[in-house]
């Protein structure tokens, strides 16, 4: 899944996941590496924390100097320093945006959602009332976190409002309206959360949570062709994740959908696609399947459906005479 990464903090991310439990969404994607002591003197990171430790000590009362040594704290894996000098950054400026975030992003981390909750309310009150606060990105990812964070905390509706607070300040964020669906799912509005899905996935079409969890929702449908290909995308762009991948093995082996297609092909087309998009699913690198779909593609679905086909089979066959020719023919 697109990761929204906060480089103000040194790589600490909020990874939304969505496959596992019923909430769905929220695991911290964290990069973080454990050194020993000794190693870390000669990293990069060490050096960088032994100038920024040289700092704090000429200049104890910026708080600046400690947000930048507490994020680099935290890039080096040191969570409880890091917490440390966030926290001595707040009694020196109560409301320093950047050491609240810190402490709400390693809060979500630890799955302290109450306390990380907290910090994010703090850091919204701060930043709402001041001038341009509507241009104010840090204000965004602070409905962002906090949206995630009611989430995990059951609490939807209030997730609800502070995710659109976020998308009001940035319409194109993906994973917002990938988070917005899943706080709607939980609240039994399926309508808004097939609304929020497509808005995701229009955004970024790769996007693996949301590609599944609208596969799952094709799938009730009865549109078992569409969640097939939802379900491959999805595994394709999370690849180790277990739940895709177990949605497509319930379809069984992929020939006999292949088998079916050819025997629609000639008296029913557009049942023989159905048929055809599955086994493509099933198995992407079958010459066979991406034929067929190809020539059923051209012959019911759309010129740039039909091309894209097509341009698949010479992606598994190269220099392909028939994909080649019809290329031609479609005038591509």
């Amino acid at each position: 899944m697109k990761l929204r990464l906060n480089t103000h903090v040194l790589d600490i991310a909020v990874k939304v996941v969505g496959l596992l439990v019923v909430v769905a969404l929220v695991y911290l994607g964290y990069t973080v590496w454990s050194t020993q002591r000794s190693v870390e003197q000669n990293s990069v990171t060490g050096r960088a924390i032994q100038t920024l430790v040289e700092q704090v000590k000429k200049s104890p009362r910026d708080a600046n100097a400690r947000v930048l040594l507490a994020q680099a704290l935290a890039s080096a894996g040191r969570l409880d320093d890091s917490v440390e000098q966030f926290q001595n950054a707040l009694k020196i400026e109560k409301d320093n945006p950047a050491a609240l975030e810190g402490l709400g992003l390693i809060a979500m981390k630890r799955e302290e959602w109450r306390t990380a909750e907290g910090y994010w309310q703090r850091l919204v009150d701060s930043l709402k009332s001041a001038q341009f606060s509507n241009q104010d990105q840090r204000l965004e990812r602070a409905y962002y976190y906090r949206g995630v964070t009611l989430i995990s905390l059951k609490e939807y509706e209030d997730a609800v409002l502070y995710l659109k607070e976020a998308l009001r300040m940035k319409r194109d964020d993906a994973d917002t309206h990938y988070a917005l669906s899943v706080a709607y799912r939980e609240l039994g509005s399926s309508s808004n959360q097939r609304k929020e899905l497509e808005t995701a996935l229009a955004f970024v079409p790769t996007m693996a949570e949301a590609n599944y969890d609208m596969g799952l929702l094709l799938l009730a449908d009865g549109d078992k062709a569409g969640a097939a290909e939802l379900f491959r995308r999805s595994v394709d762009n999370a690849p180790g994740r277990a739940e895709p991948m177990a949605e497509l093995e319930k379809f069984g082996p992929m020939q006999p959908y292949l088998d079916k297609a050819k025997s629609l092909q000639a008296t029913d087309a557009k049942a023989a696609l159905l048929e055809a998009r599955i086994a493509i699913a099933l198995d992407p690198t079958s010459v066979d399947a991406a034929r067929i779909v190809a020539v059923l593609l051209e012959e019911v679905g759309t010129k740039d459906e039909a091309i894209t086909a097509y341009e698949r089979v010479l992606q598994l066959v190269p220099q392909d005479p028939d994909a080649t020719e019809a290329l031609v023919r479609l005038g591509k």
